[in-house]
Parts: structure tokens; sequence; C-alpha cells
């Protein structure tokens, strides 16, 4: 693998963009997570926040992910958890 190759990206406030991408430093593929924000000229730049992990790693972060969304699903209130399920039922 040669090229980035961007997999989602999702604004994170008015200034910063998340982006998810597989990269590859030095012959190791890569996932990036990165905060990026709007030059002068509207292109994307990262910057220092993120975090970049083998590849190999990808199922324990989404391991750490889906915790943290369960954790996270606890502490909804009551009316939000019928809230969610209705869209996601649709």
């Amino acid at each position: 693998m040669s090229e980035e190759k961007i997999i989602h990206q999702f604004k994170k406030n008015a200034n910063e963009t998340i982006i998810v991408k597989l990269t590859q430093f030095k012959s190791k593929r890569l996932l990036d997570i990165r905060a990026y924000y709007a030059a002068d000229n509207g292109d994307l730049r990262p910057t220092p926040k993120g975090i970049s992990i083998s590849i190999d790693l990808i199922p324990e972060l989404k391991l750490a992910i889906d915790k943290a969304a369960e954790e996270w699903e606890k502490e909804l209130p009551r009316e939000s958890k019928e809230d969610q399920s209705i869209r996601e039922d649709g």
C-alpha cells in the first residue's frame, strides 16, 4: 500500500475535522486517527492531536471503542435511549 486511504471523516467542532485513514510509514501499515484544521487556502492540515497504530492493533482499538460505547449508552437518559432506538429501527 503506497497511498493513504481515507476511511472516514467527521466534524469534531467548528474548527476541526477528524480523519481516519490507512497509511504506511517505513513499510509498516498504520491506522491514523487525527484532527485536521482548515488552512487559510481551505486545505485540511493535520494537527499533532491524534494517534497512529499498527493495523494489527485495530481489533484491540475496536474492542476499546465498543466498551466505551457500552458505558456511554448506560449513562444515557432513558428517553434518549428510546429516541435512539426509534432512529435505528427506521
